[in-house]
């Protein structure tokens, strides 16, 4: 029996346009014979959209190029707790039934616990994390803390709340050393993020990053290798792929958004990465550490950094509901590792069935 999928993409963070693209390779990756997508676009205003599946996105599949199309028909949200489990849309006065979530939601709005809150009211199943568990994932410093106290390494930060803070904690940011990396606290895709090589260039780092969080982290610069790893199951039972590498290119120095998104040349992917079968292991260990510390369901992508001179790993980030671009990392580590793109959509829909089962 088919059965329809709700796909929410879009949204209000700025990865509005990497959420569509990650939508339509979703879309056409869908096992058509199991599941029937209901699509739903977010505008940036936090509009929803009922959308068409062959004309949600406007321009070319390019993040500085496509848009959401805001020209369909809006749809609302019924607040109804099926004993099925089922949700409902309310659209143009016609109920639209869903099974399953698939919220293709990246940064905040989508991946930090808010709407994971709404599915949680309503009693669906969809895919990924938790409300907390979410929401610690998306902020760095937590998620910092968490795994910490999971015996997880990560590099030296200082946090701060305000530009005033940088003054505060300015003898706690020169022993960092340079170079250093400011971020905002809960964003993703090294939105709002600059590497500092120079301590002139800091105020302006932070008072960037601040436009973006309201919490930002001054955190000091690993050098050595970008490694990451993609976790799929539950807490108990959940599985690592091949990891795969990051390689930036020298020229722009760090995988920034451009790099990750509008540069073509901006960084190379390697999957899987040479490592040696003891590190492939270690990685994988302390990626379940991660996964599990944080209390993560369903799908995750954790980013390391492997220093150059100790081999010591340092945890980056957790993403929660990692990019199905197809330039993405978290398919391609899986692909190397066995399951098929469609395949992998379908697992996640299925796990998020039984989670809520």
């Amino acid at each position: 029996m088919t059965q329809t999928v709700l796909l929410l993409c879009g949204g209000r963070s700025e990865e509005h346009e990497i959420s569509l693209i990650s939508a339509k390779c979703l879309l056409d990756a869908l096992d058509r014979k199991k599941y029937r997508p209901l699509v739903v676009g977010i505008s940036k205003k936090g509009v929803w959209y009922l959308e068409e599946e062959d004309s949600f996105y406007l321009g070319e599949l390019r993040a500085d190029r496509i848009q959401l199309n805001e020209k369909r028909p809006t749809v609302s949200i019924v607040p109804f707790c099926s004993e099925k489990g089922e949700g409902q849309l309310l659209c143009e006065g016609q109920t639209l039934t869903f099974d399953v979530v698939f919220p293709i939601l990246h940064g905040p709005f989508g991946e930090d616990g808010t709407l994971q809150g709404l599915l949680e009211m309503l009693g669906v199943a969809y895919v990924g994390s938790g409300c907390s568990s979410s929401a610690n994932c998306m902020d760095k410093g937590i998620t910092k803390q968490l795994a910490q106290a999971a015996g997880v390494k990560v590099a030296d930060y200082v946090e701060l709340r305000s530009l005033a803070d940088l003054g505060l904690h300015s003898k706690a940011i020169a022993q960092l050393g340079l170079p250093v990396f400011v971020k905002p606290s809960r964003m993703g895709s090294s939105v709002g993020v600059t590497k500092v090589s120079q301590a002139s260039q800091l105020h302006a780092a932070v008072q960037s990053a601040f436009q973006f969080d309201s919490k930002v982290l001054v955190e000091k610069g690993i050098t050595g290798r970008e490694i990451e790893c993609a976790v799929l199951g539950h807490t108990t039972q959940a599985r690592v792929a091949l990891p795969g590498e990051i390689i930036p290119n020298p020229k722009i120095g760090w995988y920034s958004y451009e790099a990750k998104y509008l540069n073509a040349e901006g960084a190379v992917t390697q999957v899987p990465a040479q490592l040696s079968e003891t590190l492939l292991q270690k990685f994988q260990e302390i990626t379940l550490r991660v996964f599990k510390a944080l209390d993560c369901e369903g799908l995750a992508r954790v980013d390391f950094f492997l220093e150059k001179d100790t081999d010591e790993i340092y945890l980056n980030e957790i993403n929660t509901l990692p990019g199905f671009t197809p330039i993405s990392m978290y398919p391609k580590m899986w692909e190397a590792t066995g399951i098929s793109y469609s395949d992998l959509i379908t697992q996640l829909l299925e796990l998020a069935k039984k989670r809520k089962s």
